[in-house]
């Protein structure tokens, strides 16, 4: 019997040092490197509202709203700059999906963005008494926040209300907790005592 325990064990291990010792497969080379053709480079994550290139300090800059529309279900891609004559700063034009368009102002806070518009009509962003202005097109809706200004052009309803919620939200805050906390002991107002019962 013990002849035979000895033997079983030695064919296992024969069979585990031929099992270890086996060659394991060589990668082949990718069909981009056999062909000669370089390989691309990495494409560069853009910034979030969590990067430090993004700082969150109360006020909207490109990469938190592309951030904010992409997280309503849509996706913003940046296609030029525009100017008109009645903003002293360029505007950036997005096109959301196929054919909606946006221009957005990102401005320095929201007294200037009150100035920038002051004086324009609050439904079509123009001057009062022109429907059309130097826009390309009727503007469908103009949503102000903060330092933002966005015009939308060619945008579905579900678009609209979409870019509308993402942006009424509110700009991202450092914590929003600590900007509801009060700052000392003394701004927390107590009720006076009851009085006492006869």
């Amino acid at each position: 019997m013990s002849r035979i325990l000895a033997s079983v064990s030695g064919l296992s291990v024969v069979w585990l040092l031929a099992a270890c010792g086996a060659k394991e497969p060589q990668a082949t080379p990718s069909s981009s490197a056999a062909s000669g053709a370089p390989a691309l480079p990495p494409v560069a994550r853009p910034a979030t509202p969590d990067d430090s290139a993004c700082p969150r300090d109360g006020t909207w800059k490109p990469c938190a709203l592309e951030d904010r529309i992409t997280k309503a279900g849509m996706v913003a891609k940046v296609a030029d700059s525009v100017r008109v004559p009645f903003f002293k700063i360029p505007g950036v034009r997005y096109r959301i999906g196929k054919e909606a368009r946006m221009v957005v102002f990102y401005l320095a806070d929201s007294a200037t963005g009150v100035k920038a518009t002051d004086g324009l009509d609050p439904l079509r962003l123009t001057p009062r008494g022109d429907s059309l202005g130097a826009w390309p097109a009727p503007p469908r809706e103009v949503i102000r926040s903060a330092n933002l200004v966005a015009v939308l052009f060619d945008v579905n309803a579900t678009q609209a209300e979409r870019v509308r919620l993402a942006i009424t939200a509110g700009a991202p805050l450092t914590n929003p907790a600590l900007m509801l906390a009060p700052s000392d002991t003394q701004t927390v107002r107590k009720l006076p005592p009851m009085p006492a019962k006869e």
